[in-house]
């Protein structure tokens, strides 16, 4: 039996998938323990999810002031300590970083043990951490085939599996009906995240004059902060619309539309083509090494979705997209038999077994 430990976290993409792969690891009746922070994503979301997590002080480096920076540096090493002691303790066989400074302690700990490295790495363009740890690692997974060739990796040790889901998702989204050929009324579907996004909100509330007299049905995710404005726009141009806070229940939206505007960050995009739904991608302007504009790309050169510049978002550019969809509805069509070629929804369980088959290749011999 293998013992587990997956390290990352901060954001909830990150998050997202650790537990993707703790469910998988879990499925299989292996024992996982999660390393991330005291302050990320994962000091709940872990929990909730039954699984132990040690949360350790670690604190970001890049862009902070460098005090900040420097006080960042120090708590990753300080935080290096602990975490060798609990790979210790579960006697780990295996580490898989998921990236974010969050990983770094586990990486530097398991360096110095010895203990084979993976590493995930989800976006078009490697983050920081993962970036740094590759040349540690013994396995690197991504979930482009263009960032194969970004982390400096043998070709040998290198594999595009995908995104990991969460298996609920995965299920979810698979037992729904097949989705709709595009009709009237035409339903757009727009979200930001569990939180919104504040651009995207203030984009279709200037887009109103012009997206009132199209046959349209919305259904807009907006965060809280914004729900009560967003729905005031849409009343008062008379569109068609249900504005939320929060949507649980994302699987059904994705069957429901037609089209989805939103960002762009791995997991989305990953779960985009898992339903097959065609997208306007408003990469976010400030993410690092701006790779949710990397992500839109490759889903743009697929044929799977239409990459808007994020940095001078107009109304017009939504408004015209519509229209051109609207007037050859074969194009969304198209773009949804594209999106769902790009579709892994078995990455997580791939992760798993290529890690356990080179552990099992370089396990020591049992006395007997």
């Amino acid at each position: 039996m293998t013992s587990w430990v997956i390290a990352g976290g901060g954001t909830g993409g990150h998050v997202t998938l650790a537990l993707a792969l703790g469910e998988e690891i879990a499925r299989r009746g292996e024992p996982v323990l999660f390393i991330g922070t005291d302050q990320g994503f994962e000091a709940k979301w872990v929990p909730e999810a039954g699984f132990e997590l040690l949360a350790l002080p670690a604190r970001q480096v890049m862009g902070r002031s460098l005090f900040g920076g420097l006080s960042g540096g120090f708590s990753l090493i300080r935080s290096a300590l602990p975490a060798f002691r609990a790979l210790s303790r579960v006697n780990a066989d295996v580490v898989i970083s998921v990236g974010g400074y969050a990983a770094m302690p586990a990486i530097l700990a398991a360096s110095a043990r010895r203990t084979p490295i993976a590493l995930l790495e989800p976006n078009a363009v490697p983050g920081r951490a993962n970036r740094f740890a590759a040349r540690l690692a013994t396995d690197v997974f991504v979930g482009f085939e263009s960032t194969q060739t970004q982390l400096g990796t043998p070709a040998s040790q290198t594999r595009c599996v995908g995104i990991p889901l969460r298996r609920g998702l995965i299920e979810r989204v698979q037992q729904l009906d097949a989705r709709r050929k595009p009709a009237s009324p035409f339903r757009l579907l727009v979200f930001g995240g569990s939180q919104g996004a504040r651009q995207i909100n203030d984009t279709m509330i200037a887009a109103t004059p012009q997206l009132s007299p199209l046959p349209l049905q919305i259904f807009h995710q907006t965060g809280e902060a914004d729900r009560e404005r967003v729905t005031a726009a849409y009343q008062e141009a008379r569109i068609d619309a249900e504005v939320v806070a929060f949507e649980p229940n994302m699987p059904a939206r994705y069957a429901w539309a037609d089209v989805a505007l939103c960002r762009a960050g791995a997991i989305t995009v990953a779960e985009l083509a898992l339903a097959g739904l065609p997208s306007l991608l408003v990469p976010y302007p400030f993410a690092a090494d701006d790779h949710q504009a990397a992500n839109a790309a490759a889903l743009e050169r697929a044929g799977a979705a239409v990459q808007l510049n994020s940095r001078a978002l107009d109304p017009e550019m939504i408004v015209d997209a519509l229209c051109k969809w609207f007037e050859d509805p074969r194009r969304l069509t198209a773009m949804s038999e594209a999106a769902a070629t790009l579709a892994r929804p078995d990455a997580a369980s791939e992760v798993i077994d290529v890690c356990t088959q080179r552990f099992e290749r370089t396990r020591p011999a049992t006395a007997t």
